[in-house]
């Protein structure tokens, strides 16, 4: 097992920023995979955000690296993690969420990448928007790339003739309307995922055993077949850098071999394939 501590750069276990106040109640989780050089631009967006008094955070920093120096001026509560050994995606975040900064506040847990732009009020207005959507267990807003164009982090489950079709380029990308009107999705991509705190702890978070790969899919899965919705606002986007690791990088390539290997033996796909076939 990993040894987990809770410290800053001085090596000292403590949480930085003001804990005070009654509203922390957006919790973000940042796992930092060697991506430094992403977060103190991103903490920098964080902090101008007009919502900034409703945000805490967890960064857990998966290897060894050098912790940002905006990190101790953040004007939020923010928890250091720092793991002995490097963890995956679900574990990561399953463990952020049950050791937010200021427990008794959180109500939305925020999955983020660091590699992102975040624009405008961006977790204020996603956690706002599910005020009068009690069905919906988790949100996303849309995600662009560089250039502006519509990412495909929107999506229909994955099947193995889906799979088929994409190899000849066919996407699949959920439709989205020109009006911008929320939709609901099969699942979401993983760079930035808004979920009610009890609907999180409802499906018991990630599913540990998936590594990198399908633990989107397979949570968004999960909330479908417990009784909760996913929802895209493309009110809200970011931009993302996507790195297609598993394009170019062979264990990162086997990684997403086996999770979707094993997504495709399980029961929840199993069920979500006759869910969404009837929807």
């Amino acid at each position: 097992r990993s040894r987990r501590t809770r410290l800053t750069g001085q090596g000292r276990g403590r949480v930085t920023g003001d804990t005070g106040h009654l509203m922390r109640d957006i919790h973000i989780s940042i796992v930092s995979h060697g991506q430094a050089r992403y977060l103190d631009g991103l903490f920098a967006q964080l902090a101008a955000m007009p919502s900034v008094a409703r945000a805490q955070v967890t960064l857990t920093l998966n290897v060894t690296e050098v912790l940002p120096a905006a990190v101790d001026a953040m004007p939020f509560p923010v928890r250091v993690l720092r793991n002995a050994r490097p963890q995956g995606f679900a574990h990561n975040h399953n463990v952020a969420f049950r050791e937010p900064p200021v427990p008794a506040e959180q109500q939305y847990f925020v999955v983020l990448n660091p590699d992102v732009e975040l624009r405008g009020d961006l977790f204020a207005g996603l956690a706002d928007r599910l005020r009068d959507a009690p069905e919906v267990g988790v949100i996303a807003p849309q995600v662009l790339a560089a250039d502006g164009a519509r990412e495909d982090s929107a999506r229909y489950l994955p099947t193995p003739s889906r799979l088929v079709a994409k190899l000849f380029g066919r996407r699949g990308a959920w439709p989205v309307e020109v009006d911008d009107r929320p939709f609901q999705p099969d699942w979401v991509a993983g760079m930035c995922m808004l979920f009610p705190r009890q609907a999180f702890a409802e499906v018991d978070g990630f599913d540990t055993r998936y590594h990198l790969y399908y633990e989107d899919v397979d949570i968004c899965s999960r909330l479908w077949l417990s009784g909760y919705t996913v929802m895209v606002d493309p009110r809200f986007s970011i931009i993302h850098a996507a790195q297609r690791s598993s394009h170019r990088n062979l264990r990162y390539a086997r990684w997403h071999l086996q999770s979707m290997l094993r997504f495709f033996r399980s029961n929840v796909y199993r069920k979500a394939r006759a869910l969404h076939g009837r929807r």
